[in-house]
């Protein structure tokens, strides 16, 4: 079977490291030929996969490439199927397709959008899921969301969870570096993600100001690019010195800040896996979290999930995990062990199994569960 895996990079989040991880576990499978198109190819350098070059400048580029450059490409390599790992496929696909959607935000939580944004998004997924013969979604949480507004594509859902890979150990230097750098902030709970609306950093800095004001000493460390509509976060992390914003991160520092914080605290408002959470977790690190929308699939017990929303609720619970090291310790043992349960290799095979019902132009393939290896 020889699989076109479409992979818009650009942009860093979830779903361009959805991307490179999943084309380099179904690149390591004897039962496939993987082809990359993508906009950013030195991504994929040393993948046992075929890549090719489809530019995208992002913004409204991103039309040409999908409804242009990529349909190119695909009449000149001629897969079998192509998947795209983005929400979107091009208007005229004469190969079968699946499409990966990630979360329906663009619909719940749509003033974190640009219009612009907002509108692409809408129509995209509705031409998709109409068109693909399979559609694969992280969580059960996901395919129930998309089903409520795209009923149609019911028969075609797979649930196939995202994998879940540790970050490597960290280097001794740049763990050194960033200690050096953060001496001010130590002890501190980590946020990792787009700085957006939707996530609720504003409300996760109010609740580590409380922590403060009962004794404990720890700042709030934020990783990760500012998204739109980030006014309310960014005047609270401005208000005194509990929050550091050190803007986005590469791989190295990544690794030595989860190694360097003391607890991980994600109070979003919805989130179609919860990448950032779940790294956190194969970090080994306690996680804090809101209880809603695909965050319990992943947490499950092997972390705190915070029903109420709100700062004093949100600072009642990392309290609980701050001031009891053992329970610290327990809990982060408990989360490495929850995301070693979610590998890439059964993301690949899930997704080669929603392949092959596309390909069989199967409706009634059964979805995939996420309660399985959990």
């Amino acid at each position: 079977m020889h699989v076109a895996l479409g992979a818009l990079c650009g942009t860093t989040g979830g779903p361009a490291t959805y991307a490179g991880r999943l084309a380099e576990a179904l690149a390591e499978r004897s039962d496939l030929r993987v082809t990359v198109l993508t906009d950013r190819p030195e991504r994929f350098a040393g993948l046992r996969a075929g890549v090719v070059e489809v530019p995208c400048a992002g913004g409204a580029d991103r039309l040409l490439w999908q409804h242009l450059r990529l349909p190119r490409a695909l009449r000149a390599l001629r897969p079998d199927l192509y998947h795209d790992t983005k929400n979107a496929l091009p208007w005229r696909c004469a190969i079968p397709a699946v499409v990966t959607v990630h979360d329906l935000a663009y619909w719940r939580c749509p003033a974190t959008f640009t219009l612009a944004a907002r509108t692409f998004l809408r129509s995209a997924t509705a031409h998709a899921v109409r068109r693909a013969q399979a559609v694969v979604v992280p969580s059960a949480w996901t395919a129930r969301d998309l089903v409520a507004i795209h009923p149609r594509c019911a028969p075609r859902v797979h649930v196939v969870p995202h994998g879940i890979a540790g970050p490597a150990a960290p280097e001794p230097a740049v763990l050194a570096r960033l200690g050096a750098q953060l001496a001010g902030a130590l002890p501190f709970v980590l946020h990792v993600g787009t700085i957006q609306a939707r996530k609720h950093v504003d409300l996760l800095v109010r609740a580590v100001r409380l922590l403060r004001a009962r004794g404990l000493p720890h700042r709030l460390v934020l990783a990760g690019r500012r998204g739109w509509r980030a006014e309310q976060a960014f005047a609270e992390i401005r208000r005194d010195d509990t929050a550091l914003w050190l803007g986005e991160v590469d791989a190295a520092e990544l690794a030595a800040l989860y190694q360097l914080a003391d607890a991980f605290g994600a109070p979003s408002g919805y989130e179609g896996f919860g990448f950032t959470v779940a790294e956190a977790m194969a970090a080994g690190l306690p996680v804090v979290v809101a209880d809603n929308s695909s965050l319990p699939e992943v947490v499950g017990d092997a972390g705190v999930r915070v029903a109420e929303p709100g700062a004093e609720a949100f600072a009642a619970a990392l309290e609980g995990v701050l001031r009891d090291r053992a329970c610290a310790t327990a809990l982060g043992a408990a989360a490495r062990a929850r995301a070693a349960g979610f590998p890439w290799a059964r993301c690949a095979d899930g997704t080669v199994a929603a392949y092959r019902a596309a390909l069989a132009g199967s409706s009634a393939a059964p979805a995939l569960s996420l309660a399985r290896g959990v």
